[in-house]
């Protein structure tokens, strides 16, 4: 069956054409990034010290303060962190718009208090609001692209990964702590309307996966950046709840990690392409295939769903990927959303159907 075209217009989702670095003409003036000051924001995190343990404010020689801007291709609503550790041990980190306009990190703030005293799937504990921001428990391990060897082979990846899988698990199958709102959505096909304008692509297997959809509350930006890994304990935790939903097509978060994964593993890809990565992927020619097929089947046997509906959703995943990024005026022609969406819907890869056996 022949697909509709779908009419991509650069920068956002509303239309608008952005300027040069990603942003919306009215937001680049709008969106001028602020001064923050590292000591400053330090000098909040020891006065949350001494609330928070009784004792007195340390002494310089006794404190460390590191602070970072992440290294990605984000140019607007960037985020500064700061982090104080007090005797060589990490106490807390702040994570602070570099926009007054940027709402989400408070978002953060409201979910995980939500949770009360445990987040899900081990994020951090949230501390105090901090200028648009909040301040936030140290949760160790390293970012998880970090401790992808791509030589090491699938069981080595698999264990890194089967920790943020059950993660996801336990999050899909446990209800949120507060009661479902009253405009929850009610079927899969609104729940995606929440992500995309047109959820549905008209093509057979990714509709038919989105309408049998488990629905459940959700990450919702769930790349291997958001995971710290901690390797030798085989442990994992899930950062930056900004996009959590408390009803949302809940496969799309383990989609999002597994296919992500492939470019720590294929760290050449920008020179050959994303049609060699999408290749690489789901040919099965490469041990990667192996690892994303057992995910997804362990991901669907801890959720009582079929496997190959699982990852059907990757199409749906990809353009919720590309809305959410256009819609804060940023770009994505340089990522491998569009690219991958458009393959999978083109031919569903044969190897998914190894899911169905």
């Amino acid at each position: 069956m022949a697909r509709a075209a779908r009419t991509e217009v650069p920068g956002t989702a509303d239309g608008a054409r952005p300027t040069a670095d990603g942003a919306r003409p009215a937001e680049a003036e709008a969106e001028a990034e602020r001064t923050v000051d590292p000591g400053e924001a330090a000098d909040a995190l020891l006065a949350a010290y001494t609330v928070r343990t009784g004792r007195a404010r340390p002494a310089p020689e006794r404190v460390a303060v590191r602070s970072w801007t992440p290294n990605s291709a984000r140019k607007v609503r960037r985020r500064i962190f700061v982090q104080v550790d007090v005797d060589e041990r990490p106490f807390a980190v702040a994570k602070i718009p570099l926009t007054s306009q940027d709402p989400k990190p408070a978002r953060e703030l409201e979910v995980l208090r939500g949770f009360g005293g445990s987040p899900p799937m081990g994020s951090a504990r949230p501390m105090d609001a901090l200028w648009g921001g909040f301040s936030m428990s140290h949760v160790p391990g390293v970012d998880l692209p970090s401790a992808v060897d791509p030589a090491a082979g699938p069981d080595a990846l698999w264990r890194l990964l089967r920790p943020a899988v059950d993660h996801i698990v336990e999050l899909h199958r446990t209800p949120p702590p507060w009661p479902e709102a009253p405009d929850a959505p009610r079927g899969p096909v609104e729940a995606a309307a929440q992500y995309v304008r047109e959820p549905l692509f008209g093509v057979a297997h990714a509709d038919e996966a989105l309408r049998r959809a488990l629905l459940a509350q959700t990450h919702g930006d769930l790349g291997p950046w958001n995971v710290r890994s901690e390797p030798e304990a085989e442990r994992a935790r899930v950062l930056d709840f900004e996009d959590y939903r408390e009803r949302g097509v809940a496969a799309m978060d383990v989609v999002n990690l597994l296919v992500t994964c492939a470019l720590p593993v294929f760290p050449d890809y920008p020179e050959r392409g994303f049609d060699w990565l999408y290749e690489r992927v789901f040919s099965g020619d490469h041990w990667f295939s192996s690892v994303l097929l057992r995910g997804i089947a362990h991901y669907a046997r801890g959720t009582a769903q079929a496997a190959a509906p699982v990852l059907d959703l990757l199409p749906l995943t990809c353009q919720w990927l590309i809305e959410r990024i256009e819609a804060e005026g940023r770009q994505t022609a340089h990522l491998f959303y569009a690219p991958f969406r458009d393959h999978y819907l083109d031919r569903r890869p044969s190897l998914v159907g190894s899911l169905d056996d």
